[in-house]
């Protein structure tokens, strides 16, 4: 039987170097860990410039207004975002998930209005996109 020391030996030159930064990609290039920046944003309240379009503008009821939900997504213009606004209550009535502004995409009828508008100059286009929008 060979010695102790000698199997630990031949085990430590079968054993595969551990990476102790685990923090740290190998390959600069890896992306894998950003991909949470590319992510669309969680249904929120609605922006302020864009509460207030629909209730300036569209002549809606405020309280109404300000119960809707948007979700968002950035548009190729630094600035710009489309947005679709839904009632959350029916989408809790109707079973729907909203998580992003492409969970709307398989239920067209959930979304109120639809548009686009710039956090920067103020600028909202806001169209209807359902009749039972009030």
């Amino acid at each position: 039987m060979p010695p102790l020391f000698y199997q630990d030996i031949k085990r430590k030159k079968e054993m595969k170097p551990r990476n102790w930064k685990f923090w740290k990609t190998e390959n600069k290039n890896d992306h894998s860990l950003n991909q949470g920046s590319s992510k669309l944003p969680k249904p929120k309240d609605l922006p302020d410039r864009v509460g207030m379009h629909l209730v300036t503008q569209l002549k809606l009821d405020p309280d109404w207004v300000w119960s809707l939900k948007g979700v968002v997504r950035p548009t190729t213009e630094k600035g710009n975002f489309e947005i679709r606004i839904f009632d959350p209550k029916e989408a809790v009535i109707s079973d729907v998930k909203v998580t992003n502004f492409n969970s709307l995409d398989d239920f067209p009828e959930m979304i109120l209005f639809a548009g686009c508008f710039n956090k920067n100059n103020g600028w909202v286009d806001i169209k209807r996109t359902a009749d039972k929008a009030a």
